[in-house]
């Protein structure tokens, strides 16, 4: 990858996508017969006999009563509430909420596949791969799982078996956006630029609004030296996403490899003031720096 590049976008349907997959199963009210409570001696009063012997029938059967729990029902909140606590940003606590719904329902799928992308998100590879792995098991055709295991791979090394699953969700859905833009991602891994490249195209034109197609086609235009074609593929990312910090950078560069000095200038800035200053960030933000000044020289 070129110094000026900034990162590949895959694409996670639950990304984005989490989901909330509903049980269809009807909660019960019924209650058990109860028996009869045992004979035993009543007291005579001036009410009668008849009176004595209901009111006590309903205190027996009274006591006895107690509300089912619907252990379904129950499973699919803590898996909702899991689903809320990654869009919270507290997947700590998602985790806790996809396994308390697996305890009440272990053959829940979508919380074997939400507690898998969680789990990969907090850099545990290993119980990730054992979710995945339940959720074929309960589900072996699902798209949506595919899709997430190709991702997971890739961000594991494994390009070849990431190949394998975005393949496998294209050959039920040959018109799956995000299984073609995955695919390029990982042809370009693989150094087939031009097969990346064939997929992003695939992938934007299937749906125009898909932002990382866009963005990776711009990516795989600058390492093909067509730059006027990257350019136009990152305004159109940037249309839809404004405040997205990588498109501005790789925009900014691009328009500076054409010699679009102010342009570039003014996308660099913006990058600056979107960019959030971390370590994982600061080699980008110092390259802009760089650039910019260059660029700002007489």
């Amino acid at each position: 990858m070129r110094d000026d590049v900034r990162g590949h976008h895959l694409d996670r349907q639950i990304s984005v996508t989490f989901m909330l997959m509903i049980l269809g199963l009807t909660t019960l009210f019924a209650v058990q017969a109860l028996a009869a409570p045992p004979d035993k001696p009543t007291a005579k009063s001036d009410m009668g006999d008849n009176q004595v012997l209901e009111e006590e029938q309903i205190l027996s059967t009274t006591d006895k009563i107690e509300q089912p729990v619907d252990t379904d029902a129950e499973a699919m909140r803590h898996n909702d509430l899991g689903v809320a606590f990654v869009f919270k940003g507290d997947l700590g606590q998602a985790i806790d909420e996809f396994k308390h719904a697996l305890r009440l329902q272990p053959n829940y799928f979508a919380a074997h596949l939400n507690l898998a992308n969680t789990l990969l998100d907090v850099g545990r590879n290993d119980a990730a791969m054992v979710e995945f792995k339940e959720a074929l098991r309960l589900n072996p055709d699902d798209p949506k799982l595919h899709n997430d295991l190709g991702v997971a791979l890739k961000e594991m090394g494994d390009v070849a078996g990431a190949m394998t699953e975005f393949k496998t969700v294209l050959r039920h859905n040959p018109t799956d956006v995000n299984a073609h833009n995955n695919l390029g991602v990982v042809l370009k891994a693989m150094g087939d630029l031009d097969g990346a490249i064939a997929e992003y195209r695939t992938a934007a034109s299937l749906q125009p609004n898909n932002v990382n197609a866009h963005f990776n086609l711009g990516l795989g235009l600058m390492e093909k030296r067509q730059p006027e074609a990257a350019v136009s593929e990152f305004r159109t990312a940037l249309h839809l996403r404004p405040n997205d910090a990588k498109i501005r950078l790789n925009l900014g560069n691009a328009l500076a490899g054409m010699g679009q000095r102010m342009e570039a200038a003014q996308e660099l800035r913006q990058y600056l003031r979107l960019e959030l200053d971390t370590p994982a960030n600061r080699r980008w933000l110092e390259q802009a720096e760089a650039k910019l000044r260059e660029l700002e020289m007489p």
